[in-house]
This record gives C-alpha cells, structure tokens and sequence, in this order.
C-alpha cells in the first residue's frame, strides 16, 4: 500500500516524492483498490488548507481558493484532460480528427470554455451549498470532492478498452481486476455517507451512472476511453456529486 500511495502521488501531483519505486506500471494496475484512499489523504490536506483560508478570508472567497490550491497540487492534471475532450468532441469531426485534435497541445475555444464553465460551476455551487452547511461540512465536502475525481477515474476503469491500434499513457489501465475497482469505490461510499449520509451517498450513486452513459458515448464515437477521456471523467465526477447534493439541500431532502 505504502508503494502505491507513494506512486499515485508521483503521477497525479506536483508534490516532489524522490522516492523510487520499482516495476512503477505494473503497481498502477494492482494497486487501484488504493486510489480512493490516495485521493481521500490528498483531500485531508487541501481540506486542511481551506480551514486555514476560513480564518483568514470569507468563506466564498475561501471556496474559490481551495479550488486555486487543488489545482496548484495537482498541476490541473485531469483539467488538462478536460479541455482536451471538449475541443475533440465538440469539433464535430471524425473520430481520428477527434483523437488528432485532443492529443494536439493547443488549447481551442470549446476547451477553454469548458474549464470556464466548469470552475463557474463548482464555485458557484459551492457558495450556494454553504448557505445548507456548517464549516464542519464545508470542510468535508473539500475533502469528498478531491477524493471522488479519483472514484469516477477508476469506474472507467472496469473492462476498459483503448481505441484501436493506438498507443498513450493510458494503456497502463488496462486489465485491471474487477475487485480493485469495486474495494476503490466502497471506500469512497463509506466516506460520503459518513459525511453527508444519505444525500451523500444519493450524490456519489449519480457518478457511476452518468459515467455509464458517458463511456457508452466515448466508446461510440472512438471505438474506447483514450486517456483525455478517463481525465475529463475525473474532473466531470465531483461537478456531479456537488450539483446533485446542492439540489437535495436545497430543497431539503
């Protein structure tokens, strides 16, 4: 476990781990039952930064820094990926032209937009729960929320298929075991009805069947779920469960 925690940290942060871990491709495969508890620690952390930011800021302004900090520690890693997704499928093209323009560096219109949208979003939702919660809770929903990109990453990961011939980093996903997918996602379960009992866990379950529909989609349109897909999923999972427990809260389910 200690090697596995160690390594997702390495790949998914900008933290400086020099700590080297043998057969580094192989662990990615047999240790994803760790990646919720790997995002879950990671969340402690930006979870305790923001606690810090409440005594210092107002707490909305406090909200969008967590959200600055998150993508400070992780180097926006899955945003990336997301507006890669969002300039490939919103081009309109063929599914080559799709997957040439979403390994293309440059950033396109539809893939700014995206991640213009998306931080509108979670503040926005995040200023609006806060009204339904306590800091205790607002605490908790930083730290639910950093852990979940990593519980709707791993979903894809069930029978994963990579397009065609082609080659990418994502190809280390592949023929991951069932089981490691399925400890992955309890952990996050248990966690989120822990913290925000049911509507909690009615917000996680919203994750695994939007990410139903949306592989069946992304395997339509390129034959698979290359890597920008896997990432853009990551960041859409903690959007869904913040949009759905906001809408519980607000009508006071």
């Amino acid at each position: 476990m200690k090697d596995a925690l160690i390594l997702f940290g390495q790949f998914f942060t900008k933290l400086n781990i020099p700590i080297p871990v043998d057969d580094a491709t192989n662990k990615f495969k047999t240790s994803i039952q760790y990646i919720t508890l790997f995002s879950f620690l990671l969340g402690c952390i930006e979870g305790l930064i923001f606690w810090d930011f409440t005594y210092l800021f107002p707490l909305w302004f406090a909200w969008i820094l967590y959200w600055i900090t998150d993508g400070l520690l992780t180097g926006g890693f899955h945003l990336d990926a997301l507006a890669d997704t969002a300039d490939g499928f919103f081009s309109s093209r063929t599914s080559d032209k799709i997957f040439a323009i979403m390994k293309d560096s440059r950033l396109g219109t539809m893939g700014s937009l995206a991640l213009v949208y998306y931080y509108a979003l979670v503040v926005g939702l995040g200023i609006v729960i806060s009204r339904y919660l306590t800091l205790t809770h607002m605490i908790l929903l930083t730290i639910c929320l950093t852990m979940l990109t990593k519980a709707g990453l791993s979903l894809l990961f069930y029978k994963m298929v990579y397009p065609g011939n082609k080659k990418g980093l994502s190809n280390i996903w592949l023929g991951i075991k069932p089981w490691r997918i399925v400890v992955a996602q309890v952990f996050a379960i248990i966690v989120v009805s822990l913290c925000f009992s049911w509507q909690g866990l009615v917000s996680y379950l919203m994750i695994p069947l939007v990410a139903f529909f949306y592989r069946r989609k992304v395997t339509k349109v390129l034959g698979g779920t290359p890597g920008d897909t896997l990432g853009a999923f990551a960041s859409l999972s903690p959007l869904i469960f913040l949009i759905t427990l906001t809408i519980l809260l607000r009508f006071g389910l």
